[in-house]
């Protein structure tokens, strides 16, 4: 019976999406880059950190002004103080960011594929989720951040460790050009973040004895690397400052339209399976 319903309600689900709408699967590449306390302040610097992005999506248009996109985009950002003339402080990382969203996007005016070429500019915004892992190379090896507690997290008086999975919200603006099956677009956009630790640097006030003695050694080295050798010493010291982390994304769009088909198809369907009521069996 569990399975009738499910097949039953795929049915309906598929009818009720699919038969008013344009749908265009496709996929993105471009870059991204982020900003936050190991960023450099220079933009220019901070565009020469961009480094590989793609995704595939898929785009519901249930009218000619609003679509729905449902995105999974993958790309990495880094930061690196030797870089951004912070010799002093040391701190770097590197993660890869893995992001689902959904999100809407409104057109400046009617979108129509048709046999005939047009250009349109649109506003998009939305919201997901982002998985992340801040990593900084440690001997020729590459060593995990959140799990150290480079911050005192986890220690009594200061903050629990972070999660890797965090909320996130993508906006922008973009500009397609509309073929009778392809569409082609370019869009650039931050994500606004609800978590800090996207480089696993913080304002927090850090003593780095209590790293030292209560997260250990490796903990307490990553947390001010400018202070070599000095093992457990009793310096209170901010990593970073208090606002939030950023990344953005460049990207380029491809996708192709197969609302004309999908509707052709539904507008003589084939009807959804029945059962027998006295025997069970599928008719």
């Amino acid at each position: 019976m569990q399975k009738q319903l499910l097949v039953l309600i795929f049915c309906f689900l598929i009818r009720a999406t699919l038969t008013a709408q344009f749908v265009d699967i496709g996929f993105t590449f471009g870059s991204m880059f982020y900003s936050g306390d190991i960023s450099p302040s220079d933009p220019r610097a901070m565009i020469q950190e961009m480094r590989p992005s793609g995704g595939v999506f898929c785009r519901l248009s249930p009218s000619n002004l609003f679509s729905t996109r449902f995105s999974v985009n993958f790309g990495s950002v880094q930061g690196d103080d030797l870089r951004n003339n912070r010799e002093a402080r040391g701190l770097a990382f590197r993660t890869n960011i893995t992001e689902f969203s959904v999100i809407g996007e409104l057109h400046a005016w009617r979108i129509r594929h048709t046999e005939y070429s047009f250009t349109f500019p649109y506003l998009y915004g939305g919201v997901g989720l982002f998985h992340f892992n801040p990593r900084r190379q440690v001997d020729g090896e590459w060593v995990e951040l959140q799990p150290l507690g480079t911050e005192g997290q986890g220690i009594p008086g200061y903050e629990q460790p972070y999660n890797l999975t965090q909320f996130q919200a993508p906006f922008g603006a973009g500009i397609k050009f509309i073929t009778r099956k392809f569409t082609f677009g370019f869009e650039f956009g931050p994500r606004l973040l609800l978590t800090d630790y996207l480089d696993d640097v913080t304002g927090t006030e850090v003593n780095h004895r209590d790293v030292f003695f209560n997260n250990g050694p490796l903990a307490a080295r990553l947390s001010r690397p400018s202070l070599g050798g000095e093992e457990g010493v009793d310096q209170t010291y901010r990593r970073g400052v208090t606002s939030r982390d950023w990344y953005y994304m460049m990207n380029i769009t491809v996708s192709y339209n197969f609302g004309e088909g999908l509707n052709r198809m539904l507008s003589d369907p084939v009807p959804c399976p029945r059962w027998s009521k006295r025997t069970g069996r599928r008719l």
